[in-house]
């Protein structure tokens, strides 16, 4: 896929809570999903709902909503962006794969997690910090509890600094790389877990602009921001 370029010298992203576009009201951000072969399998917009700013720190509401290839609302949900001290932080629900979305549309969700945080300081081999996030999934008729799935974010590190670009512009990024652990139970019974691995393409004045998804080695899916308006 794309080539790294290793800086190991300290980068800083010099970012401040009121640079971060998703921590502005009525900004707005969308997403291009495609698949291995290039193909577009939807897109997800997501847009500053409300942003409260006490205490020296900032939160923001973000309402995404999840369109199929055939540009059908299929889910759409909150999630939670804050800046603490210039890094800023996400809700781990903002990490959730539109396609793993998709899947469990017909199913009430219910969704716990930790935060992910990006400090505003960044150089190539830093390790970031993990994070778990638990979705139990009952059925939306009968109450009944159907599945719960644990996701752990791991090995998150640093690799360096690279020009990336995408429908939306160019971009100065952070290439960033970690593990995702999937945990299932269905029914009460353990189901065989999934692990893949996440290369992000993070800008500091706006998130991740280009995410890639592999399995052994392999291309599964990607996804590119489209446009953004402040």
């Amino acid at each position: 896929m794309l080539l790294l370029l290793v800086t190991p010298a300290l980068v800083s992203a010099q970012t401040g809570c009121s640079q971060y576009i998703l921590l502005k009201d009525g900004a707005s951000y969308e997403l291009l999903t495609y698949d291995k072969k290039d193909k577009q399998t939807g897109r997800v917009l997501y847009q500053v709902k409300e942003v409260d700013k006490s205490g020296g720190k900032t939160e923001a509401t973000i309402h995404s909503q999840m369109y199929d290839q055939k540009d059908k609302l299929t889910t759409e949900g909150n999630f939670k962006i804050g800046c603490d001290g210039g890094s800023i932080w996400m809700d781990m629900r903002s990490l959730m794969n539109p396609e793993m979305m998709e899947s469990y549309k017909d199913m009430e969700l219910t969704v716990e997690g930790d935060k992910m945080l990006y400090p505003n300081q960044l150089e190539a081999g830093q390790k970031l910090g993990d994070g778990t996030m638990t979705m139990k999934m009952k059925d939306k008729n009968s109450g009944r509890d159907m599945m719960t799935m644990v996701m752990k974010v791991v090995d998150r590190t640093v690799e360096g600094k690279e020009n990336i670009k995408v429908p939306a512009g160019s971009y100065d990024s952070y290439k960033i790389r970690h593990n995702t652990e999937m945990e299932n139970r269905a029914m009460g019974m353990k189901m065989p877990g999934m692990r893949v691995e996440t290369v992000e393409y993070y800008v500091p004045e706006l998130g991740t602009v280009r995410s890639e998804t592999y399995r052994n080695g392999k291309l599964l899916s990607y996804s590119v921001l489209n446009k953004v308006s402040p």
